[in-house]
C-alpha cells in the first residue's frame, strides 16, 4: 500500500478492500514525510544559521533512520519493522533533543508528537505503555532542570503544567484509540460473519439442494470456461450427460422417497469418481447427471467414464422395474473435444444429449461416444 503524495496531503484515500491496518499504513506514511521534511530544514539551520552541530547529527540520525524505515514501509511492505524503528528512532531522538536544548525555545514542544504516533501505530495498550514510559523519562530529566534551565526560570508550575498537558494527551489519545480498536474488532467480526453468510448463500445458489452437486446455474457459468481453458492449455475438453434407466418405473416400484435416495447414491458415485479440482459434475434436473472433466490422455478419459457404470453396477442397487437387469443401470452419452474445436457449450450439450438418447435407443446400460 503505497499513498501518493496528493493522497497524504488532502487526507484523501480510496480503499478496494478496507481494514483497520490501512489506517496504521496511512499514518505512518504521512508521519514519516512529515518527520523527514522537518528535519530536513532542521539540519539546513543547524548547520548554516546556528551552526549548533550537535543538533544537526542529532537531525541527520533522525533523517537517515526514518528513510530508512519509510522505505520499509513502502517497497518492502513491513508495516512492523518499519513502526519499530519510528518509535525507536523518535524516542531516542526526543530525549537528546531535551538533554541538549534544556526547554529553551520550546523545544519541548515536539516531544507532544509522540504520544499519539506510539498509540496509534502500535495500538492502543501497547502505545499507552511506551507513551508512559516515554512521559516518565522525560518529566524525570525536566525535574532535574528545576530552578537551574532557562536562566533558572524553569520551575515547579512549569513542570506541573508540561507533566499535566503530556498526561491529559495520553489519556485522550488512548480513549480515542481504544474505543476505535474495540469498535473494529466488531465490525471485523460482524464482515466475517457476513462472508459465510456470503459464501454460504453463493454455494447455495450454484448447488442442487438434494444430492450436493452443482445445478444448471452453475453449469452455464463454468462451462465456457472450462472450453477457454482446454483451448489455452492444450487439452481435451470431456462432456458427458448421465440418465437413469427406467427411473420412473423405479419411482413407482419403491416410491419417491427411495428414488431421491438413489438421486444421492449416484451423486456420491459421481464425486468418487471425480475428485479432482477441477472436476465438476451436475445434476441437470430429475434423474439426468452430467460432467465435466480435462485431460490429455484419451485412455484415461475412457477408463473414467465407464468406471461410472461400474461403479454403479457395483452398488447392486435393486430395480425389479428394470426389465433387462433386477439392478439399477445407466445410459451415458459422451463428448470429447479436441483443443482446437470453435463449439460452444450448447452445442457440446446437445451432442453429448443426443449420444446420450442413443443409448437409451440401442437398449441402455450402455456409452456412446459422439
Amino acid at each position: 500500500m503505497k499513498p501518493t503524495f496528493t493522497e497524504l496531503l488532502f487526507a484523501s484515500f480510496k480503499y478496494e478492500d478496507y481494514n483497520p491496518k490501512h489506517t496504521k499504513v496511512l499514518i505512518l506514511n504521512a508521519m514519516f514525510f512529515i518527520t523527514i521534511v522537518i528535519n530536513l530544514l532542521f539540519m539546513l539551520i543547524n548547520l548554516f544559521i546556528t551552526q549548533t552541530y550537535t543538533l544537526f547529527f542529532v537531525n541527520l540520525f533522525m533523517f537517515l533512520l526514518i528513510c530508512y524505515a519509510l522505505y520499509l514501509l513502502r517497497e518492502e511492505q513491513k508495516y512492523t519493522l518499519a513502526s519499530i524503528i519510528g518509535i525507536l528512532t523518535l524516542f531516542t531522538v526526543f530525549i537528546l533533543v531535551t538533554l541538549i536544548k534544556h526547554g529553551d525555545k520550546y523545544s519541548l514542544i515536539w516531544t507532544y508528537f509522540f504520544v499519539p504516533y506510539a498509540i496509534i501505530t502500535m495500538g492502543a495498550k501497547r502505545g499507552f505503555v511506551i507513551s508512559l514510559i516515554f512521559i516518565s523519562i522525560i518529566l524525570a530529566i525536566c525535574y532535574t532542570g528545576i530552578n537551574i534551565w532557562d536562566e533558572g526560570r524553569w520551575d515547579s508550575e512549569t513542570l506541573f503544567r508540561i507533566s499535566l498537558a503530556h498526561f491529559i494527551m495520553l489519556y485522550v489519545i488512548y480513549a480515542i484509540q481504544n474505543s476505535n480498536e474495540k469498535a473494529n474488532e466488531k465490525i471485523e467480526a460482524l464482515r466475517e460473519k457476513e462472508k459465510i453468510q456470503l459464501q454460504l448463500l453463493e454455494k447455495l445458489s450454484i448447488t442442487d439442494t438434494l444430492t450436493g452437486l452443482y445445478n444448471r446455474r452453475f453449469f452455464e457459468e463454468i462451462f465456457p470456461r472450462q472450453i477457454k481453458r482446454a483451448h489455452n492449455q492444450k487439452l481435451l475438453l470431456t462432456f458427458f450427460t448421465l440418465d437413469l434407466d427406467y427411473f420412473k418405473q423405479y419411482n413407482d416400484t419403491y416410491g419417491h422417497q427411495q428414488g431421491d435416495l438413489v438421486l444421492v447414491q449416484i451423486a456420491d458415485i459421481l464425486k468418487e469418481v471425480f475428485n479432482k479440482s477441477d472436476d465438476y459434475t451436475f445434476r441437470m434436473g430429475g434423474e439426468e447427471f452430467s460432467g465435466l472433466f480435462l485431460d490429455h490422455d484419451i485412455d484415461y478419459i475412457h477408463a473414467m467414464i465407464a468406471r461410472i457404470a461400474t461403479t454403479l453396477k457395483e452398488r447392486n442397487i435393486e430395480h425389479k422395474g428394470n426389465p433387462k437387469e433386477s439392478v439399477l443401470t445407466c445410459s451415458i452419452g459422451v463428448y470429447v473435444q479436441k483443443p482446437d474445436s470453435t463449439l460452444n457449450h450448447q452445442e457440446i450439450y446437445r451432442l453429448a444429449d443426443e449420444a446420450m438418447y442413443q443409448a437409451k435407443n440401442n437398449g441402455r446400460d450402455q456409452i456412446v461416444y459422439v
